[in-house]
């Protein structure tokens, strides 16, 4: 079920040479290799200009390293998204791979002017987070006017005004031809292939050589027989659609669905060892009520779903009702290996949940998140300015750096080295002591003499019982800060300057 490359099975496959080629010894080329820190595709000129018998070692290399879940392009240029690439059943059993891309959807019946500005909404969004911006990746087009021209230069206009990859949704060939005219060159995602129209989309699919999704309404066993039979035809950009809906035991089965897709192709089974797209837009379809009446007839969970309902329509506009549902769905399915997904909803309360989870679930759970152990300036520091620190766990770094930047205030923050482990974590592991503390400061070359006119320093709240160490050993005064960042600005408020002592 689970596919981990050692380094010493990928060894035998390196050139003796590492150090010349690539800068670094064998093992540890094999090292990266194995830990995805290097892909195969790194390394493929530099086996090209090696003798013909590295050829075969390349092709063996390749296969070892080629992830169970096939991984599939979209899109082109910088902005292009790669899914798949999984080889675990869990993330604590190795990690996730490729963070599933969040298209949103426009359609071709809106006006010019809204689709412009739906675009600029999908392309401005971004959440800081621990470090790092998160954004929407892509952008769904749906053909609601059945026609192929309308579709076109609809697909014509997003071309023109964005660079996001783009999923073309209509079960249309002819429609689906005039989409990937007008699309010429980017890639999109086809949605979709299914039993009625075959033929003529894997015709497309070949003559414009892009990926394609394979969907059957739920029903796996003809989603494989889709599989098998594309792939029998040339193609070998499959992405495959298990259905998705949001409500009651419906989702339960597009759950079981998910799981068993993925754990089939994790087995080996190659004609299911594709991405999976969910559709949490069809949420919204569902919790207006379309699957609902369906749900509450013919199951005995009906009185829950009929009371949930009546709750629902009773407290929140029918909006926000669809806003939960679509973000429910979004982030189960995260979890349980959706590949890419298409939402509808654009406001806060929606997307935040969404790209968080996304962040959370596919961030390398061997690998503590952390910033560079050092010295940091907020705003304009002098030498009246508050010294602070904290450990380098990223979170608890930008929780501190954002909380004093919000407030205004100017000061230092050194984020000590302790593996990546929050603060009250690193003091009773005994990563975060007075002597880390004290060696941290003086590898940042901060000399609170010559930097400072108060020679104080600011300790976390919950490292409290450092403060007469850090006191005796750094020969410094140290006051001890709030237990909550968020109480950092008023506790500067109340308690800096430091008095002096009488």
């Amino acid at each position: 079920m689970a596919k981990q490359v050692s380094p010493l099975d990928i060894y035998p496959l390196l050139p003796e040479n590492c150090e010349t080629l690539f800068g670094t010894s064998k093992m540890a080329v094999a090292t990266q290799l194995a830990g995805k820190k290097m892909k195969v595709g790194d390394v493929k000129e530099i086996y090209e200009n090696l003798p013909p018998e590295f050829a075969e070692k390349y092709e063996k290399l390749a296969a070892l390293l080629s992830p169970l879940i096939r991984e599939i392009e979209i899109g082109a240029g910088e902005k292009k998204v790669i899914i798949g690439g999984d080889d675990v059943m869990f993330r604590h059993t190795l990690s996730f791979y490729n963070k599933p891309p969040i298209a949103v959807d426009v359609w071709d019946t809106m006006s010019e002017t809204e689709l412009i500005e739906r675009i600029n909404k999908i392309q401005s969004f971004q959440k800081f987070y621990v470090g790092d911006f998160l954004y929407l990746d892509m952008i769904a087009v749906r053909s609601t006017s059945g026609n192929p021209e309308t579709f076109g230069k609809t697909v014509e206009k997003i071309i023109s005004h964005t660079d996001l990859p783009l999923i073309l949704c209509t079960k249309n060939p002819e429609i689906m031809r005039a989409g990937l005219d007008a699309a010429g060159g980017k890639n999109p995602l086809m949605y979709a292939c299914d039993t009625k129209n075959r033929k003529e989309m894997t015709k497309l699919a070949l003559e414009f050589d892009v990926p394609i999704v394979i969907s059957a309404g739920g029903n796996l066993d003809e989603l494989k027989a889709l599989s098998i039979t594309l792939q029998k035809d040339g193609v070998s950009k499959i992405v495959i659609d298990p259905g998705t809906s949001s409500y009651g035991p419906e989702f339960k089965k597009t759950f079981q669905n998910f799981v068993k897709l993925r754990k089939a192709g994790l087995d080996g089974d190659k004609d299911l060892a594709f991405p999976l797209i969910a559709l949490p837009i069809a949420a919204r379809k569902s919790s207006r009520g379309s699957n609902r009446t369906n749900n509450s007839t013919n199951n005995s969970g009906s009185e829950a779903d009929s009371n949930t309902e009546k709750l629902e329509k009773e407290t929140l506009p029918s909006e926000i009702v669809a806003d939960y549902h679509e973000t429910i769905a979004a982030s189960a399915l995260t979890v349980r290996y959706a590949d890419i997904m298409i939402i509808h909803g654009l406001e806060g309360h929606e997307l935040l949940p969404i790209v968080h989870v996304t962040d959370m679930i596919y961030t390398d759970p061997r690998t503590p998140s952390s910033v560079e152990p050092k010295m940091y300036e907020i705003g304009n520091p002098d030498s009246t300015s508050p010294v602070l620190f904290t450990t380098n766990f990223a979170l608890t770094y930008y929780t501190v750096e954002s909380d004093l930047e919000s407030a205004g205030f100017n000061g230092y923050v050194l984020a000590v080295n302790t593996g990546g482990l929050g603060v009250e974590a690193a003091v009773a592991g005994g990563q975060l002591t007075a002597d880390v503390v004290k060696k941290d400061f003086e590898e940042a070359q901060f000399n609170f003499e010559d930097r400072t006119t108060h020679q104080t320093v600011v300790l976390p709240g919950l490292a409290a019982r450092l403060q007469s160490d850090i006191e005796k050993s750094m020969n410094i005064a140290a006051l001890v800060g709030p237990m909550d960042s968020g109480r950092l600005p008023k506790w500067l408020e109340e308690n800096w300057p430091p008095k002096k002592e009488e």
